[in-house]
């Protein structure tokens, strides 16, 4: 019987004959057109299939250093995040002790009030305001205690002494002092003494002592209601 399929169609079916992966009628009907067709026979010869190339197995020695490099970089990352966490751990744990539960000392008993950038914790009494501005999350050197005589709320003259203790940073007092004109902020010593290192002044030096002699016996005051209410911090 005389193979009737078209050349286009042998042409189309040779690949699949040569990778062996048509079925055994369409190798059947190939062959026959190959046999009776020259044309189709020699591009039957010229079709090559590529082989697949396969990759070498890898000797025992290549596998163990490849999983050894693996083990490496993962113990490697490992240690990275461990130190990582234990870091901040430690951080954590020197912010609680050394800021946050001193000046939760500190505000013991008092109102809190959150606002944006701050906590502030108040207590207000006939005598004294007592005001205790917490320390943000891991901030070693916020957080502030100031105080006023609660009679003097509403007094433009109002003196208020400020505290950075010594969990801030080594017991910095400022009293802010109004002079009829404008309000100063004096750094001072325990002894009361004027202190121009502990920051800039705003005006001359003699202004401000003269500011801190005038007003000795109110700040003396302030300075010992805040021993009374903080002095293990305040020493």
């Amino acid at each position: 019987m005389k193979n009737t399929i078209e050349c286009n169609v042998i042409v189309d079916l040779l690949p699949l004959y040569k990778e062996e992966i048509c079925s055994e009628e369409t190798k059947i009907l190939v062959e026959e057109h190959l046999a009776e067709c020259a044309d189709c026979r020699r591009l039957s010869e010229q079709v090559t299939i590529p082989e697949v190339g396969k990759k070498e197995a890898p000797t025992e020695t290549e596998t163990f250093k490849k999983v050894g490099k693996k083990l490496k970089r993962g113990r490697f990352y490992r240690r990275v995040l461990i130190f990582l966490f234990a870091a901040f751990a430690a951080v954590n744990v020197a912010w609680l002790k050394l800021k946050f539960f001193p000046f939760k000392d500190c505000a013991f008993g008092m109102v809190e009030y959150d606002y944006d950038e701050f906590k502030l914790c108040q207590e207000i009494n006939v005598d004294y305001d007592y005001n205790v501005i917490m320390p943000n999350y891991l901030e070693f050197w916020g957080g502030t205690l100031y105080l006023w005589k609660s009679k003097n709320y509403n007094d433009n003259n109002v003196k208020e002494l400020r505290i950075y203790p010594k969990i801030i940073r080594d017991n910095i007092y400022a009293v802010t002092i109004n002079d009829g004109n404008r309000s100063y902020s004096i750094a001072i010593t325990k002894e009361l003494e004027f202190d121009p290192s502990a920051y800039k002044a705003h005006d001359n030096d003699e202004k401000m002592k003269k500011l801190l002699e005038e007003n000795r016996d109110e700040i003396e005051e302030l300075m010992q209601a805040a021993q009374n209410k903080w002095g293990d911090y305040i020493k």
